[in-house]
């Protein structure tokens, strides 16, 4: 999805920005994007996706640049960090963790990819869809409902 170059993360480069707070700003206060944002400053609050813009059905990216500094959680549909976060990411899609980006916070997604060096303090949680949600739950209950996997005993071994 995005160019990793010696030099560090293409990502912040690649994308169209509808909004951006640039390095050396502060804001304070919860945050709506719509369209594509890129955090390079320092906010305070909640970042949070508009779900009533006309294209947010194909979901908009939050960008927590590499020197952006968020204190709170984002609600967007993708998030790319490669600064740091003291809060958690919801997305209903792909989360991408760059080398040197800090997550101190939970983490939920559709799909996530975390590069090596990154560091991530919380949970992982992976959105199932509805139909692997419902044959999960009707075969094995709990356990793989919880990400568990039953180990059984090889014969022969």
């Amino acid at each position: 999805m995005f160019e990793f170059t010696k030099k560090g993360p293409m990502a912040d480069t690649q994308l169209a920005y509808s909004t951006t707070v640039g390095a050396g700003s502060s804001v304070v206060g919860n945050f709506t994007h719509r369209g594509n944002m890129l955090l390079s400053g320092h906010l305070v609050g909640d970042i949070h996706q508009d779900e009533e813009a006309p294209d947010s059905a194909n979901g908009f990216t939050a960008v927590i640049g590499k020197t952006g500094f968020l204190e709170g959680d984002i609600y967007s549909a993708h998030a790319i960090i490669i600064g740091c976060i003291n809060g958690s990411v919801h997305a209903k899609g792909r989360v991408e963790i760059y080398p040197g980006a800090v997550v101190r916070g939970d983490i939920t997604y559709s799909q996530i990819n975390v590069h090596p060096d990154a560091k991530v303090n919380g949970n992982l949680k992976c959105l199932l869809p509805d139909t692997l949600h419902a044959q999960v739950t009707a075969t094995d209950g709990d356990d793989l409902a919880n990400n568990v996997l039953r180990i059984a005993k090889v014969k022969g071994l």
